[in-house]
């Protein structure tokens, strides 16, 4: 299995219809493709949009010829109203094929901005995954202005590779109305332009003179904005491919390893990037003394860190930082992202995970750093 986690992100063109109504079809067959990765053992993360579009469906009609849909404060109205309706459509229609859904609303701030939020999201999702269940992420467009404005960094095509590099996926699929990336724009010049298979470097000056701005009211990404999501994606250590959605089979397909679409290759390998992130982030004097049992099981069996393998905690630190594992010698074997506090760990090292709770009052995860979170060095 060359791919394991797979994000596919999915364009308001696809999920609604040109009224804007959603694409109930769209939905099924995404779902019956899912239930088929799903079955495979693949894990699977959506990204959608589609809020803004099926709120407009459901606001009062007599208003849509007097207000300007466009305009921010609307789109958040429009959002708000349509994205319970959304994911009620993904939620029945996903239930016909067995599959359990569940909705995450993100901003930029939280990803980006907050080690502790940002943990808390990672874990959720992992969880998600764990479980079977079918994370269904979006822009939060409520409080998330940037993203309806139409800036570049607030796209679902960013938002996609941030999601990707924050769960280590190993595919990126940008399901889109169009085939993948061309030489020209397809729909100017149908007869020139010619579908690209692979590019191995995706940098600004493809972005310059390939991009283009989003051409749907609906939607706020255009090929500018996907190319720069790949680009983060790429140098994360995702695969990224291009394709259109307009067949979901398209993703079996792809598993499958038929060339469908544009296909982006990662620039480093996920364990490479995690390794030189952690490393940068990484200080001595915020450290974790582990016993025999916990080393050997960290560095031969790839298994979280547990409080009972912890001897004594170094410095002072909050959750979502980096810190240093140490063996009894004081050589450093591993470091990773802590799910605790120095004071936290300080409660319950050398204990049962179990008995977190009875130490704290309450329990965040049974691992002080999970495993995905974790290089050795």
């Amino acid at each position: 299995m060359k791919y394991k986690r797979i994000v596919i992100k999915i364009g308001t063109s696809l999920i609604t219809e040109k009224d804007g109504d959603l694409n109930s079809k769209f939905i099924l067959d995404l779902s019956e493709v899912c239930e088929k990765l799903i079955k495979l053992n693949y894990e699977i993360v959506l990204i959608s949009s589609g809020a803004v579009g099926a709120g407009i469906q459901l606001i009062d009609k007599k208003l849509i010829d007097n207000i300007n849909q466009k305009q921010t404060s609307v789109k958040q109205v429009l959002a708000s109203l349509g994205q319970p309706y959304l994911m009620k459509h993904y939620q029945e229609i996903f239930n016909k094929s067995d599959l359990k859904t569940s909705q995450i609303l993100l901003t930029r701030k939280e990803i980006t901005e907050d080690k502790s939020t940002y943990l808390n999201i990672k874990n959720t999702i992992e969880k998600l995954i764990e479980f079977k269940i079918i994370p269904i992420i979006n822009e939060n467009d409520v409080v998330s202005t940037e993203e309806l404005e139409g800036e570049k960094f607030g796209d679902n095509d960013t938002l996609s590779s941030f999601v990707s590099n924050m769960i280590d996926a190993n595919l990126l699929i940008i399901l889109s109305s169009i085939e993948g990336l061309f030489t020209t724009d397809p729909n100017l010049y149908p007869k020139s332009a010619e579908l690209i298979s692979e590019i191995k470097n995706v940098g600004i000056q493809d972005i310059n003179s390939l991009g283009g701005p989003s051409t749907n009211n609906l939607g706020t990404g255009g090929m500018d904005a996907k190319l720069k999501a790949i680009e983060m994606a790429s140098v994360s250590g995702t695969d990224v491919i291009i394709a259109s959605g307009k067949n979901p089979k398209n993703i079996l397909k792809i598993i499958n390893g038929e060339k469908v679409g544009t296909f982006f290759p990662a620039k480093l390998k996920i364990i490479e990037r995690k390794k030189r992130w952690l490393l940068n982030n990484m200080s001595r004097s915020k450290a974790l003394t582990v016993d025999n049992g916990a080393k050997n099981a960290i560095l031969n069996n790839n298994t979280s860190l547990l409080p009972p393998g912890i001897i004594s905690v170094s410095g002072s630190f909050k959750a979502g930082e980096v810190v240093c594992i140490l063996d009894k010698s004081k050589q450093l074997i591993a470091c990773g992202i802590t799910s605790y506090s120095n004071k936290e760990i300080n409660k319950i090292k050398g204990k049962q995970s179990k008995d977190i709770i009875d130490n704290l009052g309450y329990i965040h995860t049974e691992e002080i750093i999970h495993k995905n979170n974790l290089v050795n060095l």
